[in-house]
């Protein structure tokens, strides 16, 4: 599992962003992309969203509340809360 590896020491590309994030949270399609719609992935719930929480604080150190991430409705809008700056175009 992802827990405990770091992705702020270095820029990660985009992709393996979405990637890592949906192994973190157990998400069952491989095939997401960066405007797959949250609510569209089966097993998205409030877990879910507790669990992309922990994630980005693990990974970016930045701390989330779920109605901030409520807002959200694709990784790539979850990239840009974290910051285009932490992130390499594939």
């Amino acid at each position: 599992m992802l827990r405990g590896s770091s992705l702020n020491s270095l820029n990660m590309k985009t992709n393996e962003f979405v990637n890592q994030l949906s192994e973190f949270c157990e998400f069952e399609n491989e095939n997401f992309t960066l405007d797959t719609p949250f609510k569209s992935i089966e097993g998205y719930d409030s877990l879910a969203v507790l669990s992309i929480i922990a994630f980005v604080d693990e990974n970016f150190k930045m701390k989330f509340t779920a109605l901030q991430l409520r807002e959200l409705s694709d990784f790539k809008s979850l990239i840009v809360l974290i910051g285009l700056g932490k992130f390499e175009n594939d």
